[in-house]
């Protein structure tokens, strides 16, 4: 049947698509957004100590464009111990360091579902050099270094100092103009008018409040009270955090009649005295109520039910990281934004820069209450960075804000991590309606340690019990076919395809019954598709065979943009071996 349409029925005028927050093309930036860069004497005047390089280092990450409003919904993991051998890596970009506080993600709400999320993504512009809006409060100025890439339709994410910063002046090499933003979360953009790629070396600096580092100047405000928003709208608190927050308050010894400077000195004191373990197995359930109970954690662990918690009592808090660390900021009525480190686990930390920075140490003492074992973290300890210095038994050491490389959730609303080897060429039957699918198969290699977050797989019990030592897991795609047995490497959307592959713990054992599942995966992270009431990255699931082997038919959503995508393979492991994922 074929349907006509009048050719009247789309006037010459019409628009296609609605406004989406922060899609702004450069023409629709305010009058005066752009600010033209400085030269090298002019940005010397103004910075601080230290040095910055005008060409690209080797191995130095390239901070590329990102669609504001696509910024994506974090889920929060249930992998509170540290994994034998854990490393972490921290690249430092700014002079004096502020190792391991350098901001490069945060959210300020929390969705139904337990998400973290940022509640307003619309970018809103950040003016070159204005007043400081903390008035003659003692500040702290530092110069950061990156390397990035620009876009003409999407902005670039790039690292800040604090919750509340003010730009104070810039450098770019190649000399190009930029407007520098940010979203309600405090994420810093910059965009600039080009019209293709462009990389360049940027220099900025940045200057803070002190009491931006640790918290100062608590006014006698009871918690739960509009007192206690600091002239913002009230977090929002979805019910899973309201059921459960009673039974959090009263574990931290937090009465609800408390003030502002007990509630936040009892939260802080409670979830510091975390430490690094399985979660008990009697607290199966919700995930906000077993992380704020349970007692253990990484520093994001901690962070996520700190925020959730202050914002369940009416204060608005911010959940902040790295690809090292993560912490939470707190608006504190009167005074303005401070960070509240609650450490992490107790791992290995490499911090790398291109050269020696000092190490910047905030001028007022930590009031907030730190319990035994919360003072040796390296979270907590400021320490000088190095070039490749690599921390000895005696140093202190840093928590981890995310994910192994190649986790299945996106850490940032910047930056993602985790690419893959062998990125989907598959474009399609045309640009309007393909969205081609890579089956991967081309450069199988062993999967990376992960996280158990896809919907469809669940934990295995028994993973609670301390006296089981889990192995590591390797798990890899082999061969992914048209359901009709043709060998193809790319599919389009709507393709049902037969997925096959093996898994192995690390000693080359077959990985008998274990649970595997499939997702997309693209531009780093994996993709969420609508199956049935909720959005899910799990593309369905099956059980690998006596011998390791696994095989299953999956279907590519047909709603899919159009693109290139990754199909991988990904298991929450079993009470005898680890998480993993294929590349």
């Amino acid at each position: 049947m074929v349907l006509a349409v009048p050719g009247l029925a789309q006037s010459p005028g019409r628009r296609l698509h609605r406004e989406i927050p922060g899609d702004l093309g450069l023409g629709a930036m305010p009058a005066g957004a752009i600010a033209p860069p400085r030269s090298a004497q002019e940005l010397a005047s103004v910075a601080g100590p230290g040095r910055w390089d005008e060409a690209q280092r080797p191995g130095e990450e390239i901070l590329r464009p990102r669609e504001n409003w696509s910024a994506s919904a974090r889920e929060m993991d249930r992998e509170t111990r540290s994994s034998p051998g854990t490393e972490l890596r921290y690249q430092e970009v700014f002079n004096p360091s502020i190792a391991p506080f350098k901001r490069t993600h945060a959210y300020d709400a929390v969705d139904e579902l337990g998400r973290l999320v940022v509640r307003d993504p619309s970018l809103r512009p950040v003016p070159l050099d204005p007043a400081a809006p903390w008035g003659a409060e003692l500040a702290a100025r530092f110069t950061g270094d990156v390397f990035i890439e620009l876009s003409p339709q999407s902005p670039t994410p790039i690292p800040s100092v604090a919750a509340e910063q003010r730009l104070v002046s810039y450098r770019t090499v190649p000399e190009t103009p930029l407007a520098f933003f940010e979203d309600s979360a405090g994420n810093v953009f910059v965009r600039a008018p080009v019209t293709e790629l462009r990389r360049v070396r940027l220099a900025y600096v940045v200057e803070a409040p002190q009491r931006a580092f640790t918290m100062a100047g608590i006014p006698h405000a009871a918690l739960s009270t509009p007192a206690a928003h600091r002239g913002m709208a009230a977090p929002v608190v979805p019910e899973l955090v309201r059921s459960g927050l009673a039974e959090v308050l009263r574990r931290a010894g937090v009465e609800p009649g408390a003030s502002l400077a007990e509630g936040i000195g009892g939260l802080t004191g409670y979830f510091r005295a975390f430490r690094d373990g399985d979660l008990p197995g009697h607290l199966d359930g919700q995930l906000y109520r077993t992380l704020a109970l349970g007692g253990v954690g990484a520093c994001r662990h901690r962070a996520y039910a700190f925020v959730l918690t202050m914002h369940g009592v009416g204060v608005n808090a911010r959940f902040v990281g790295n690809e090292a660390h993560a912490w939470a900021e707190v608006a504190v009525p009167g005074a303005g934004w401070s960070r509240v480190d609650l450490g992490g686990w107790d791992v290995p930390l490499r911090t790398e820069s291109a050269s020696e920075r000092e190490a910047f140490v905030p001028a007022n003492p930590d009031p907030l209450p730190r319990p035994p074992g919360y003072g040796q973290l390296y979270s907590s300890t400021p320490s000088p960075t190095r070039a490749n210095q690599h921390p000895t038994a005696q140093a202190p050491a840093q928590s981890p804000a995310q994910q192994a490389p190649g986790s299945a959730v996106a850490p940032t609303p910047g930056q993602g991590t985790g690419q893959g080897t062998g990125q989907g060429t598959g474009a399609g039957t045309g640009r309007g309606i393909g969205a081609g699918i890579a089956s991967g198969a081309g450069a199988p290699g062993e999967g990376a340690p992960d996280t158990p977050t896809s919907e469809g797989l669940r934990e295995d019990p028994r993973q609670d019990d301390p006296s089981v030592a889990r192995v590591g897991t390797r798990i890899r795609v082999a061969d992914v076919r048209a359901s009709d047995g043709a060998a193809v490497t790319a599919f389009v959307r709507g393709t049902l395809v037969e997925v096959s592959g093996e898994a192995q713990d690390e000693t080359g054992a077959a990985a008998a019954n274990l649970p595997v599942g499939f997702e997309l995966w693209r531009n780093g992270r994996a993709v969420r598709v609508d199956r049935g009431a909720e959005p899910t990255t799990s593309l369905g699931t099956t059980v690998t065979d006596d011998d390791g082997h696994f095989s299953a038919r999956v279907l590519l959503p047909v709603d899919l943009g159009w693109g290139s995508y990754e199909l991988r393979a990904r298991t929450p492991g079993d009470a005898r071996r680890l998480p993993a994922r294929s590349d």
